[in-house]
């Protein structure tokens, strides 16, 4: 997942934690984007040249990793050698989990009007809120078995904003 071995938390000095602060996030990102910028190095050896466009693209996937909390968690995760359930073609176990996400995945379906994707809006990051407070507290109290089941809500919470974001967007064309 991290290229050179690198996790994007030394890729941008940043301590390993769950709550990142955004602007010192920005800060750190800006600060060394600003150094490794392929533009400043024009001028340099083509072996400089892409030295300064790799260092950039890692820059540039170690911010989009952190400012991201699933993606973020994920990294965390994997720097905590867990391994997450549901990935690479691995099956869900967590039958509670897929009981609920089904039930918002239903409700995400079925919303037609503005106000009834606005309700489910609202219940859906609610829960992703609620998710990724106790993955924070999780993480801090080393509870590495609630970690996977959390991980994967504010994975499936994560997807069902996203298709919500579609269904308002259906949902406006049909008032038009």
């Amino acid at each position: 997942m991290f290229k050179d071995l690198q996790n994007p938390f030394e890729i941008l000095g940043m301590e390993a934690t769950f709550d990142v602060d955004q602007t010192a996030l920005d800060a750190a990102y800006f600060a060394r984007q600003s150094l490794a910028h392929p533009d400043r190095f024009i001028h340099h050896s083509e072996p400089e040249r892409q030295a300064a466009t790799a260092q950039a693209s890692s820059l540039n996937s170690a911010y989009e990793t952190l400012k991201n909390p699933t993606l973020r968690a994920k990294a965390l995760l994997t720097l905590k050698g867990i391994e997450i359930q549901g990935e690479e073609g691995k099956s869900v176990q967590d039958p509670q989990v897929l009981e609920e996400m089904m039930d918002l995945q239903e409700a995400v379906f079925e919303a037609h009007s503005p106000q009834d994707v606005s309700r489910i809006e609202n219940q859906i990051q609610d829960r992703y809120l609620q998710v990724i407070l106790s993955f924070g507290q999780a993480l801090q109290k080393n509870l590495n078995r609630e970690l996977p089941g959390l991980f994967l809500r504010l994975t499936y919470l994560s997807k069902l904003k996203e298709d919500l974001k579609v269904r308002q967007t259906q949902a406006s064309l049909k008032m038009l």
